[in-house]
């Protein structure tokens, strides 16, 4: 009676004749069957990266535009409020003005000279001259441009701003805690102008002095900044022991 083979027997026969071909036989594992529902995971950042909220000048403003407008339930800001705000005074170039103004008025007076009596062995020079004239005069009001949007400054009763540059705008903060010293310099013609710049120094070697060039009666600005920086150290220093 002839018995029928089972399944171990059936195996083993399989094995034995893959091992005489010479191929290895592995029995590969379940591949599990994949979701259909499974919704593609949301990246974190875009392509450009992360947005560093905060660096921005326009997110600084709006953080204090809200600050003002919520008053002493601001939080972090603590109710800051402006006390002085200007920009590079355009007094300091009343003297290049007049200059390039009495220069004007010659060369009307040369040109006058020259094409209305017809004198033509000065047109070339006074044409030259018109040229130069021109360009002092191109030069002068590129350099307002510069500085009169160049410079910003903002004094709150917490910290200090100072904004320099057109094209490429830079913003620098210091807190007042950090003040250590402040001044004032100016050239002779600045002191009769009430012109000059307040030099801020900190507390720290590794932070920068901020100048303020080219303010309004320096001397106010001077006493603005030491007396905001004085209360805002002392009114520390009463939390503090009070905690």
């Amino acid at each position: 009676m002839t018995e029928k083979p089972t399944a171990s027997t059936i195996d083993t026969n399989q094995i034995a004749t893959s091992n005489l071909a010479g191929v290895e036989t592995v029995p590969s594992p379940p591949q599990p069957q994949a979701a259909t529902d499974t919704q593609p995971a949301e990246t974190l950042y875009s392509p450009q990266g992360p947005d560093p909220a905060g660096t921005s000048p326009e997110f600084s403003d709006k953080i204090e535009a809200e600050a003002e407008a919520k008053g002493d339930n601001a939080p972090g800001i603590e109710a800051e409020e402006v006390v002085w705000e200007a920009r590079y005074s355009l007094k300091n170039f009343l003297g290049r003005v007049l200059f390039r103004t009495l220069l004007t008025v010659g060369w009307c007076a040369l040109a006058v000279y020259t094409w209305g009596y017809e004198h033509s062995g000065a047109t070339i020079f006074t044409t030259l001259l018109g040229v130069f004239l021109g360009f002092l005069w191109v030069a002068l009001f590129y350099r307002i441009l510069l500085a009169r949007f160049g410079h910003q400054y903002r004094l709150t009763n917490r910290r200090l701003f100072v904004a320099t540059g057109l094209m490429r705008r830079r913003r620098d903060q210091m807190e007042l805690l950090r003040v250590k010293d402040v001044f004032t310099r100016h050239t002779l013609l600045e002191g009769i102008l009430s012109l000059g710049t307040v030099v801020v120094v900190p507390d720290e070697p590794s932070l920068p002095t901020f100048y303020l060039a080219g303010v309004d009666d320096p001397n106010r600005v001077m006493d603005l900044v030491w007396h905001c920086a004085r209360s805002e150290r002392e009114g520390k220093t009463v939390q503090v022991e009070h905690v």
